[in-house]
């Protein structure tokens, strides 16, 4: 009985991840991204990649959990938690790993407030080095590391507010120039919260951005990486990818 039991305990330690196996996403609700619903459930073009990923492909069940922005990057790095879909920067790279190509490219155009006084010079802006030329301030939300990284890393200033949501009010109310987000997070929110009279979309451009699953470098998922960057090259070639988006009317990753 004691040999079986050993054999048993060495089995299990060499066996890859199978479906028994669980896997923690967290999240801020960022529609249609990645959201939770007013019933509980779970929904998004991330939230279908990444289960098509883990549960379909590699067996993996993954558990849901929606937090801040900020303490779910706080969790992957410290590893209370295994993934979070974002951009892999340089700092977020030295306590995750990911994959070798985005899931999706994020093309961030300009909003701005009706009537703003410079709304022409808005439209014709080619770049983050054009808002910083034209001294023009900045709304995100905490925890946006690229916001921090690539536009105020540059000495665009920035002010921020607590929530996603917030970041819209705050436009609407003036307490900025510009908010830079892709076309498909920003304006379902705008709609929703009724601020389509008070804020304009413009055919000014920011900037473009690869968006990336990353598995903490402890979590026991960080040595499946080639096997996830497998599963999202299929889904790639499959057209998969392009079949999750056209659902959210969004344009494909590529």
């Amino acid at each position: 009985m004691k040999s079986l039991c050993i054999i048993t305990l060495l089995l299990s330690l060499s066996m890859p991840a199978s479906a028994q196996d669980t896997v923690k996403w967290v999240f801020t609700n960022y529609p249609p991204a990645n959201f939770q619903t007013e019933d509980g459930h779970f929904q998004g073009f991330f939230h279908d990649i990444v289960m098509e990923v883990f549960d379909q492909g590699l067996g993996i069940h993954v558990d849901i959990a929606v937090y801040p922005w900020k303490r779910c990057q706080s969790m992957v790095k410290e590893g209370a938690a295994d993934i979070l879909v974002t951009i892999p920067t340089a700092e977020r790279l030295e306590y995750a790993v990911t994959h070798s190509r985005p899931v999706w490219t994020k093309r961030r155009i300009l909003y701005t407030y009706q009537d703003h006084p410079r709304i022409q010079d808005i439209q014709r802006i080619n770049g983050l080095d054009d808002i910083h030329r034209g001294g023009y301030k900045v709304i995100s939300y905490l925890g946006n590391g690229w916001m921090e990284k690539e536009v105020q890393g540059i000495g665009i200033p920035v002010t921020y507010a607590t929530t996603v949501d917030g970041m819209y009010r705050m436009l609407a109310a003036k307490r900025g120039d510009l908010i830079i987000e892709e076309k498909s997070l920003a304006a379902p929110r705008i709609t929703e919260k009724d601020l389509s009279e008070r804020i304009v979309e413009t055919r000014g451009v920011g900037s473009e951005s690869g968006f990336h699953i990353l598995i903490s470098k402890k979590s026991p998922a960080a040595g499946l990486i080639s096997r996830i960057d497998r599963e999202v090259e299929s889904m790639r070639s499959r057209g998969r990818l392009d079949q999750i988006f056209a659902v959210y009317g969004m344009a494909d990753a590529r």
